[in-house]
């Protein structure tokens, strides 16, 4: 019994470097009585108005949460005791009804260099979310995560508490969002390169970060458009640190056009098609400084810099992004590492989205004998109902590598 409790805990911990950002959950819909897409684009990913309901600590902008919440929370206290604080517990509520939402996934995956062609995976995944606001200035996020890897079932639970002082100041404690390809920008069941690209000592950006992050948006002149930014300090693999020392990173970008970053009117409404119109560009820049440690080997010091651009058009998305990895290992030479993707994506139906993406990554840009591998991923989201989605997608690689397998997958994913 001793060793299967240790063994729990130790996959439960294990699990924590792995679990990706979810973003808003069907919770949200039965709040406010409103479709999925409201706010996304095909979820996860966000459209225009998803970004700023997030930016507003997940509330409708413009201070429209009120009169647009169509289930009355319930109340912890009187407002009158607002009036004799600090004599009294400051008031505040909580969702009325359950914050819970359940997110499925599953897989079928042909790989013809594989001893098994043809691979099941049904479920692949499956995500108990909860999420929602408690009084003014107070948001929640986690997730109790189950998932298949490898014919094991590995389980996760990370959350978050956040203080929503105001759209440019939110302070979020538990897992943050150091990766600069958060899950809500993702359409493809591949996750972006530079999430996964591991440094020497295994760290990579999709592990889970925990720690504690100050961030923010404003928009921008005219209330179109804006800001955001993001500073974090975490401990960089997992939630007991692996060493003595701190990660930070930060994140900013600034939006030319298109809807204001906080919002400012009444949002997108779910009963027409042009959801996922908001004509911008996008341009970002973001850091992150780290040690990672493993077993057996002296630590490693890294930095990474980077950028990102996004650019909407119509019925058009074309988005990129670059990394730039310095490691450094004492006793060993200094590695320089160069990752990026550029990406396009068009609505050929409000509920059918066409999208490519070609990636590089490059482990060692001062050794010829490291081969760069670049692969093109074409793909086809169909959205069968606002809460259903079905991802036909396809890997190629162009490298010599024969580690590397070319994949095609159908994904499914439905949340209710």
């Amino acid at each position: 019994m001793k060793r299967v409790i240790v063994g729990f805990l130790a996959t439960a911990s294990l699990m924590l470097l792995f679990t990706e950002e979810s973003y808003g959950i069907p919770a949200f819909s039965r709040k406010y009585r409103t479709s999925c897409s409201t706010c996304h684009y095909a979820a996860p990913m966000l459209n225009a108005f998803g970004k700023a309901f997030k930016n507003n600590g997940y509330r409708y902008p413009a201070g429209t949460d009120p009169e647009m919440t169509k289930e009355e929370p319930v109340s912890l206290g009187s407002e009158a005791y607002k009036k004799v604080w600090p004599n009294a517990i400051w008031p505040s509520d909580i969702p009325g009804t359950s914050p819970v939402s359940v997110w499925a996934v599953g897989r079928i995956n042909y790989a013809a260099m594989s001893t098994v062609k043809w691979e099941f995976e049904i479920p692949h995944e499956v995500e108990i979310l909860y999420a929602g606001t408690m009084g003014e200035e107070f948001s929640f996020f986690g997730e109790v995560e189950i998932e298949n890897e490898a014919n094991a079932t590995e389980i996760a639970f990370p959350f978050a508490l956040q203080y929503d002082m105001s759209p440019g100041l939110h302070v979020r404690m538990g897992m943050v969002h150091a990766d600069p390809t958060p899950n809500h920008l993702k359409l493809t069941r591949n996750h972006y390169n530079m999430a996964s690209f591991r440094s020497r000592n295994g760290w990579r950006f999709r592990d889970e970060h925990v720690g504690l992050e100050v961030w923010g948006a404003g928009n921008g002149s005219g209330e179109r458009g804006g800001f955001t930014y993001r500073l974090g300090v975490v401990n960089g693999q997992g939630l007991s640190d692996m060493n003595r020392d701190k990660d930070y990173y930060a994140k900013a970008t600034y939006k030319i056009g298109g809807l204001g970053e906080v919002g400012g009117t009444e949002g997108a409404g779910s009963d027409v098609s042009d959801f996922f119109l908001d004509d911008n560009v996008t341009l970002g820049a973001f850091v992150y400084s780290g040690t990672a440690s493993k077993t057996g080997v002296l630590d490693e010091n890294f930095s990474i810099v980077g950028g990102d651009v996004d650019f909407w058009y119509k019925r058009f998305i074309l988005n990129g992004a670059i990394m730039l990895m310095d490691s450094r290992i004492t006793g060993t030479p200094q590695r320089k590492s160069m990752v990026y993707y550029a990406q396009a994506n068009a609505v050929l139906y409000p509920w059918l989205i066409g999208l490519i993406r070609y990636e590089w990554e490059d482990q060692n840009t001062d050794l010829d004998a490291v081969k760069p591998v670049n692969a093109v991923i074409p793909g086809i989201t169909l959205m069968a109902r606002a809460n259903v989605k079905l991802m036909f997608e396809f890997k190629k690689f162009f490298d010599e590598d024969s580690k590397k397998k070319d994949t095609f997958g159908i994904q499914v994913n439905f949340g209710f």
